[in-house]
């Protein structure tokens, strides 16, 4: 018998040169994809526009003064779930009426963009140009119009509304034809001089589409439960812009909270005028009941009499003094109730001692008044005001 002995790596032998070879070979595209990678960086770095993410808080305060026994526990975080306060109120920032109110004064329909080889940028401080439109405002809030302006001299300037088109010339401050009315353009001195010869396009969008786009953009939350700080971000690419944006959304709703406390508030105070006149007409009436009983009954110390005649009685006369009060007052409410013809807020913090209609017209009250700012930028015929007068309804 004869033994074969073999090395056993003969067999998984390989060719390091070759491989090598292989690769080599192929080393051009790999040269080639690194170099199309970092120009492809390079584009993307220069091109790109950056977003800045601006962020501010607010507080919302609770009050205090109406509300119902479950309050206290939930202060104390015996029972689960949101805190309702804070979610009506991030309804009422993200409100369609805020957003259209902030787009208005910030007159963010129109936009001034310079046209660069690749990209645009907008120019939201310090345009070249300065534009004033002529038409009623119920026109220019519908309005959706692009037009291009390059200029020209410190005196004329080329407009055309297609960019591929011939430009028409124009004066600086002489009246420009459109389809949404005549446009007035004067430049902004100091500045323009640096535009000459460029592009400029000019974007004017109806206002309710651009208030949509920025009550989708914004984000309003409320990032820890039972927490009555609410945060408010946007994202945008002029830093400037997204700060002057929140802050308006801010003031807004801040004005909006004064005004429908403002509104409660006189309301409640009339309520209480018309019941303090009612109650001195009732204690006049019982002070001269009073006299005349003294004068009849030749009483002359009537209170001496009462110690000696009435002191078993006192609690329960004040008891029914408070009751009769207590019914008194409900019985004004509700007569203001049945009056009331259309939408008004209704007093609060009365005296009623019965939480159930402190917390029942506060609801009542948010309600009146969200349908007052819908009605801004609304009709009755919105489904959403169809549901707030059925809820209105019920609750009255």
């Amino acid at each position: 018998m004869s033994l074969n002995t073999q090395n056993p790596m003969s067999n998984n032998s390989f060719d390091l040169k070759e491989i090598l070879n292989t690769y080599t070979a192929q080393i051009k595209w790999f040269a080639l994809s690194v170099v199309v990678a970092l120009l492809v960086a390079f584009m993307y770095i220069r091109y790109a526009t950056p977003k800045f993410a601006v962020q501010t808080q607010i507080q919302i305060l609770d009050d205090k003064t109406s509300g119902s026994e479950l309050d206290v526990f939930q202060d104390l975080n015996m029972l689960g779930g949101r805190n309702s306060k804070v979610e009506d109120e991030l309804q009422l920032i993200r409100s369609r009426s805020n957003f259209i109110r902030v787009v208005k004064e910030l007159n963010l329909n129109t936009k001034i963009m310079v046209q660069g080889n690749i990209k645009e940028t907008e120019l939201y401080k310090n345009p070249p140009i300065n534009l004033s439109f002529i038409a009623a405002d119920s026109i220019l809030n519908r309005a959706n119009l692009d037009f291009f302006i390059t200029i020209s001299s410190s005196t004329t300037f080329g407009y055309t509304e297609e960019e591929d088109k011939p430009v028409k010339i124009f004066a600086f401050g002489k009246n420009i034809p459109t389809p949404i009315g005549d446009i007035v353009i004067t430049p902004n001195v100091g500045v323009f001089e640096s535009y000459k010869d460029k592009k400029i396009r000019v974007s004017v969008k109806p206002i309710e589409d651009v208030a949509q786009g920025y009550r989708t953009r914004i984000v309003v939350s409320n990032p820890y439960e039972l927490s009555n700080i609410v945060n408010i971000t946007l994202e945008d690419p002029i830093r400037e812009k997204a700060v002057n944006i929140l802050d308006a959304l801010v003031r807004i709703y801040n004005g909006n909270a004064i005004e429908d406390k403002q509104i409660i508030a006189d309301r409640t105070s009339n309520f209480i005028d018309e019941r303090i006149a009612n109650i001195s007409s009732d204690l006049a009436s019982v002070d001269q009941s009073a006299q005349d009983f003294k004068t009849e009954k030749g009483v002359t110390d009537i209170a001496a009499e009462a110690n000696v005649n009435l002191n078993v009685g006192v609690a329960n006369q004040q008891e029914l003094a408070n009751a009769r009060n207590q019914l008194n007052m409900a019985a004004s409410m509700q007569d203001l109730v049945q009056q009331q013809g259309g939408y008004e807020v209704l007093p609060t913090n009365i005296g009623l001692a019965d939480p159930t209609i402190a917390s029942t017209t506060d609801r009542y009250n948010t309600l009146v008044l969200e349908r007052k700012r819908l009605l801004k930028s609304s009709n009755e015929k919105n489904p959403v005001i169809v549901n707030l007068d059925q809820q209105i309804a019920g609750l009255k």
